[in-house]
């Protein structure tokens, strides 16, 4: 009988040799695509979670922190809404491919239907979303909301875990 050693053979030293190709052969995650809205680290307090029901309960977006009132257009396209919903300020950009990004509770100057430039100044931040500052970031492509991690380049991967 013939001896199981080297790294091929044991069952430790498989799984790392397995691990190192993987790792070499995953691509990276995509670098973003938007600019971050606020200023300060680049923190989500709260995550995306999508509805079990086109009206149930859920957080249709990101809570973004932010260091100052100061709000940035993530992306390129037109202000197709500025304006309260219920108690908050909402601005809400449509990109050129029909994407409506919203971010609240912010104000803004802009009329709709004017041009914005992704990562300049689009308007202030007000308090009282989160409970320290932070904007709130949803995305709707069509009738869907979805997170916006992707295109602010914080994609997580996703694991497998074992049987």
């Amino acid at each position: 009988m013939r001896a199981t050693t080297g790294p091929y053979r044991h069952p430790v030293g498989m799984w790392l040799v397995l691990a190192l190709i993987l790792t070499s052969v995953i691509p990276p995650a995509p670098s973003a695509q938007w600019h971050w809205p606020t200023t300060g680290n680049h923190d989500v307090l709260r995550d995306f979670r999508a509805p079990l029901t086109p009206w149930g309960a859920g957080h249709r977006g990101l809570d973004l922190a932010a260091s100052s009132e100061a709000v940035f257009a993530p992306t390129s396209g037109r202000v197709s809404f500025s304006g309260w919903v219920v108690n908050r300020p909402v601005v809400t950009i449509t990109t050129d491919r029909g994407h409506r990004v919203s971010l609240e509770p912010v104000s803004t100057d802009r009329e709709p239907g004017s041009r914005v430039k992704a990562g300049e100044p689009l308007g202030l931040l007000h308090a009282g979303h989160c409970a320290s500052l932070c904007v709130h970031m949803g995305l709707r492509i069509g009738d869907h909301y979805r997170s916006p991690k992707r295109e602010l380049g914080i994609l997580e991967r996703a694991v497998l875990l074992p049987w």
